[in-house]
């Protein structure tokens, strides 16, 4: 697997965006999978941050993560 730096950016993106609006409980079964098997953590402070935050709120500080952490806007310049 290439860039596997890039997981836990983006599997804390899926997560978190998935804590806004309507939850996939099943997502959040595999990310917090995810993070225990890859990472040797859990998700609770994730979702600690999480609460009470707006869909617009997680939007932009995870775009701001994704951006510091990724090459995903380069993805979507190039993909869009």
């Amino acid at each position: 697997m290439k860039n596997t730096k890039e997981v836990q950016a983006i599997l804390t993106a899926i997560f978190c965006l998935n804590r806004t609006g309507d939850r996939n409980e099943q997502i959040n079964l595999i990310c917090d999978y995810a993070f225990r098997r890859l990472f040797g953590a859990n998700t609770n402070l994730l979702s600690l941050a999480c609460i009470g935050q707006s869909k617009e709120e997680m939007e932009k500080q995870v775009n701001e993560m994704l951006e510091m952490e990724t090459e995903f806007k380069k993805y979507m310049e190039e993909y869009k």
